[in-house]
């Protein structure tokens, strides 16, 4: 494979992306991908990380395998790749059998330059068939902090990315990409992937324009207020919340107030989720209300703020969400809000996560049933399947079905997966000569609608489920998804000529392994991550409640061997205002600058003196005409000449 340079990178860099040049750490990563290095790249949050994997992938003559755990994110960056006119497609549980064949068929015959892949569909038999056929030349491996437990986003399947490509020539490169990497994250997916003599490229997790804030207070909703109508006037931002109705909420209060703003969350169709994401894009409107769904893969370089309403449940998700702020390098405020309590609930909610092993095997025999899955059966293919369905199966309640098939898929037993649009499903309980009776003879409105609706699911709803899309079903029918559940419950309890289900909450469930007889588990593989869990969360809870820098706080939790403050978050913030200033320390500069000028740095060492303090000595006598700046980059300062 001939080596393309540095010059070619450019080119591309140029002719397909529009820039110039590279971002700080890009070019020395994209180097050392083109040398065959094994590197890991340690980029913020904004930092241009995708780059540094899809330029080399341009310029290889063969395929570039992009390892990714985010269905939503392989759409949006192959759908990007393809409109700059890279072809590149994606496989994940989300499609089909024979269209996964046809794209592997299509990767063979070096269709495409970039093919992202979930890390579960490594194993598949069809996929194990056609890797040796490919013509790969780089294994790119997004979001390695998957690799590892200490990661908070922890996958199984990451760990075994490696022993899945164990066959690969051994000429292909590799690169791991991460935003979040802890000391042990980096030690961990190191070793797992097996990089030798690594080459590490940061850019470090110092972002100086972040002024890290937070708010501890018993009025939570509001300072939300205060805060957002403070913000708002500086431009576009992003407030997290925790559920779907608080999104909906706040969108519809601060619309209301004057300030355009939408929800996004999972239970939107990708239609409506794609429109916020571009209206807030081309500033439509200012202010998304969202759930951690919200800003994968979307870069608005102005995005001023970014407000959490409830605390995460780890560093490693703050710093990812609230790091979207400021991505051109002005004045942003990642702003937290914190109650009393908030830790609590979080360490509730964690220990919820993890049901009892009776609840798991509950769920799973529920679930097999729903599929009509007998014991010793394979499941074929992923299957749409409705929470509620189960839960009423075992009377449960359907948030704690949806927690144990969350740690039925971290165990490997289960893939699941959102649906891509919410389905409707209609099976009309009457025969067709009474059906058309009653349209003929009920109220004409009704009559008409009820006639329109058979129309869009025909004959073969008399026979069985019929599923149509929710938005293709409310454009034909002219109405809104809420009128629509309202006519549906009408005819399907009051006149008993229907009965219906809704998917916006269904999965796509695909059982990895043949139905057992009695759910087997590695109880120390299901319950120990817990722990981990816990470990986090009172990280988080520090950050919340310490006294000291919140920059240098977060870039000691991440490994950097700092002490500099940021002298720009609340708490540097606060000490600037309570240093005390006398007539000392002034004669203390006039001595130091008598015979010579001096930089910051130099009168720091000779004084002693914080940051803060220095600061605020140079900024009084600045202005009170006693010195004067030279405003060079060294930024020196000398006595004032009477």
């Amino acid at each position: 494979m001939k080596k393309p340079t540095l010059h070619q990178a450019e080119t591309a860099l140029k002719k397909y992306w529009g820039y110039d040049s590279f971002r700080q750490g890009q070019q020395e990563a994209i180097e050392a991908v083109l040398d065959g290095s094994d590197t890991l790249v340690l980029f913020p949050t904004g930092g241009g990380k995708s780059l540094c994997y899809q330029v080399p992938g341009v310029l290889f003559e063969g395929l570039t395998v992009v390892v990714s755990p985010l269905i939503a994110l392989m759409q949006d960056q192959v759908d990007q790749l393809n409109k700059l006119g890279i072809r590149s497609t994606f496989i994940n549980s989300t499609i089909p059998h024979f269209e996964v064949e046809q794209r592997l068929v299509n990767a063979r015959n070096g269709m495409y330059k970039l093919i992202y892949i979930a890390p579960e569909r490594l194993k598949t038999d069809l996929w194990k068939a056609e890797q040796p056929r490919l013509n790969i030349n780089l294994i790119a491996v997004d979001e390695a902090h998957c690799i590892s437990e200490w990661g908070h986003d922890f996958r199984p399947a990451y760990r075994r990315i490696r022993e899945e490509f164990d066959d690969i020539n051994k000429n292909v490169r590799w690169i791991a990409l991460t935003a979040t990497a802890t000391p042990e994250v980096k030690k961990d997916l190191l070793n797992v992937l097996g990089f030798s003599e690594p080459m590490i490229v940061t850019s470090g997790f110092k972002r100086e324009n972040l002024h890290w804030w937070v708010t501890h207070t018993e009025r939570k909703q509001h300072m939300l207020n205060k805060a957002v109508k403070w913000a708002s006037a500086m431009g576009s931002g992003i407030i997290y919340s925790p559920t779907r109705k608080d999104c909906e909420q706040l969108a519809r209060r601060y619309s209301d107030s004057g300030i355009p703003t939408k929800p996004y969350h999972a239970g939107m169709s990708n239609e409506k989720r794609k429109k916020v994401q571009n209206g807030w894009l081309d500033g439509s409107f200012p202010l998304v209300a969202s759930t951690n769904a919200f800003g994968m893969g979307i870069d608005k370089p102005d995005c001023r703020f970014v407000i959490h309403h409830t605390m995460p449940f780890s560093l490693e998700a703050y710093y990812q969400e609230a790091g979207r702020a400021g991505r051109d390098g002005k004045v942003s405020y990642p702003l937290l809000l914190v109650k009393p309590g908030d830790a609590e609930i979080l360490k509730k909610r964690i220990l919820q996560s993890y049901p009892d092993y009776a609840i798991l095997r509950n769920v799973y025999d529920a679930l097999c049933d729903e599929l009509d899955l007998a014991v010793g059966s394979t499941h074929e293919k992923p299957e749409a399947v409705a929470i509620d369905n189960i839960a009423r199966r075992i009377k449960m309640r359907s948030t704690n079905v949806a927690t144990a098939l969350n740690l039925l898929q971290r165990l490997e037993i289960i893939h699941q997966a959102d649906l891509r649009e919410p389905r409707v499903g209609i099976h009309f309980v009457v025969s067709n000569d009474y059906l058309i009776d009653f349209i003929d003879n009920t109220e004409p409105e009704k009559g008409e609608f009820l006639d329109l609706l058979y129309r869009q699911f025909g004959p073969q709803s008399t026979r069985d489920f019929y599923y149509l899309d929710e938005s293709i079903l409310l454009e034909k029918l002219k109405i809104t998804s809420n009128q629509l559940r309202k006519a549906l419950k009408l005819f399907s309890t009051q006149d008993q000529l229907l009965n219906f289900e809704w998917e916006a909450d269904a999965k796509l469930v695909h059982i990895t392994e043949a139905r057992s007889k009695k759910l087997q588990i590695d109880h120390h593989q299901a319950y120990h991550y817990k722990e981990i869990l816990l470990k986090k969360l009172d990280y988080m809870n520090q950050y919340a409640n310490t006294k000291s820098c919140r920059e240098l706080f977060l870039r000691r939790y991440f490994g950097e061997d700092t002490r500099e403050s940021c002298g720009n978050c609340d708490n540097c913030k606060k000490r600037e205002r309570n240093v005390i200033v006398i007539e000392k320390d002034a004669d203390t500069i006039r001595a130091f600058l008598k015979k010579e000028s001096r930089t910051l740095k130099s009168l720091a060492q000779h004084t002693g003196w914080s940051k803060k303090k220095l600061k605020k000595v140079m900024n009084i006598l600045v202005r009170e005409g006693v010195v004067v700046s030279d405003d060079t980059e060294q930024h020196s300062y000398r006595l004032r000449i009477r």
